[in-house]
């Protein structure tokens, strides 16, 4: 579900009065109708404020649990200490969630930028944000479009992309980016963007990345190779630039269809188990990373292969609960009961715990799988991963396959020197 952004609104209407002839508040209303048909929040003082309360702690709250602030300047607001409180709250606020909370200062009629040097609001340097004028000629019936497009970034990280988190860990992998770059990456990835707002290209581009891109082969012309050998040269930290990587190859490779079967089959009511047809050993790991469909994936393990030989399904079983032993650091006589409850914990955490198998789905070592261990996630893939009744992934062709592997550990190793990105 798509969550509606809070956008507090700084202002000062206090001496806005029919004599006066101000309009300021008439300018607030429109903004807040405004924001409202625009899928916002907005968040107004007279709506929490009331006779009694500690106006710090209110607007503190009320701010910290916002999103995003507009600020109205008006000749009455860059005299008012009340808005220099909200405005310097704010500034606190951005720096705090890493630029993720949104400023955005629109001036009024009769207020201009240098007037801004001459006010108390002047040590918080406002110009250095995307401003917004709101002319005198449209009059406070018409707000400028700029406003919901300066914050509609808000609305994307929110969910109006189709993976927020995901979008969201992979821009902010890129804040060492020069905006020129992203702008050179949005044009090739073909994703829109606002003039001067840096926080918005880097989602806009880290949305581009994790489209699905699918290609014939190896050797096939890809926006997406080409937009990561402009960005990863500029990304500092070595780890950044892998999580990149790691992120972005399974998204705009793995077929988007094949993801949501294994999703659903991960977290439906059902069995859980899927086939891949698969030939190179990287492929399921990266099919998983696309199902997960969070900045982590789904924690995965490998038992060894064992050939069809007597006693072959106990040994795989043996193995894999030796692995989650291991895994969870219990004693290696711990019950069924204590397992079941670690896995459990696990899903709930981190969601279903992944065996990837890489040998034929034999129908005795499936029922052998299912009846030890019901909660986890097996994902066979082999070339020939057949069996009746059971969800088949579609898989990619052998050239589709080897190209997201090769281009995966082509960027990997890129990523590993800085210099080699170049």
């Amino acid at each position: 579900m798509v969550r509606r952004p809070r956008i507090f609104l700084s202002h000062s209407s206090s001496k806005c009065t029919v004599e006066s002839g101000c309009q300021c508040r008439r300018y607030l209303e429109s903004l807040e109708s405004h924001l409202k048909d625009s899928g916002f929040d907005p968040v107004v003082d007279r709506a929490f404020l009331n006779g009694g309360d500690e106006w710090h702690q209110e607007v503190l709250k009320e701010i910290m649990t916002s999103h995003g602030m507009v600020i109205l300047i008006s000749p009455h607001a860059l005299v008012s200490h009340y808005v220099l409180e909200e405005a310097i709250v704010a500034t606190a606020r951005k720096v705090a969630s890493e630029d993720a909370f949104l400023i955005l200062p629109v001036l009024l009629p009769g207020v201009r930028r240098s007037h801004l040097a001459d006010s108390g609001l002047k040590k918080l340097n406002l110009g250095r944000f995307d401003m917004v004028d709101w002319s005198a000629k449209a009059g406070p019936a018409k707000p400028p479009p700029k406003i919901a497009a300066s914050l509609l970034p808000l609305a994307e990280r929110l969910g109006a992309v189709p993976y927020p988190e995901v979008t969201a860990f992979v821009a902010g992998r890129m804040s060492d980016v020069p905006s020129v770059v992203l702008e050179e990456a949005a044009t090739v990835l073909g994703v829109p963007t606002l003039a001067h707002a840096t926080d918005h290209s880097r989602h806009r581009v880290a949305q581009g990345l994790l489209t699905e891109r699918p290609v014939r082969g190896p050797g096939d012309a890809c926006p997406m190779r080409v937009a990561l050998k402009g960005l990863l040269p500029q990304v500092r930290q070595a780890a950044e630039r892998a999580d990149i990587v790691e992120v972005v190859v399974p998204y705009a490779r793995v077929p988007k269809s094949d993801a949501e079967r294994l999703r659903g089959v991960a977290l439906g009511a059902g069995e859980r188990v899927a086939l891949l047809p698969a030939e190179l050993g990287e492929t399921p790991d990266m099919y998983v990373r696309r199902a997960s469909e969070t900045p982590e994936p789904w924690t995965v393990c490998r038992p060894g292969p064992r050939l069809d030989v007597p006693g072959y399904v106990e040994g795989i079983v043996a193995d894999i609960r030796a692995l989650l032993i291991e895994e969870f650091y219990l004693d290696s006589g711990c019950g069924d009961d204590e397992l079941s409850g670690e896995l459990a914990r696990h899903e709930a955490e981190s969601g279903p715990f992944t065996v990837v198998l890489r040998q034929p789905p034999d129908a005795r070592l499936v029922d052998a799988l299912l009846a030890h261990f019901p909660r986890l996630l097996f994902l066979f893939a082999h070339p020939g991963a057949e069996a009746a009744g059971r969800v088949r992934l579609d898989g990619m062709t052998p050239g589709q396959e080897r190209d997201m592997v090769r281009t995966h550990r082509q960027f990997m190793a890129r990523s590993a020197d800085r210099r080699d990105c170049r």
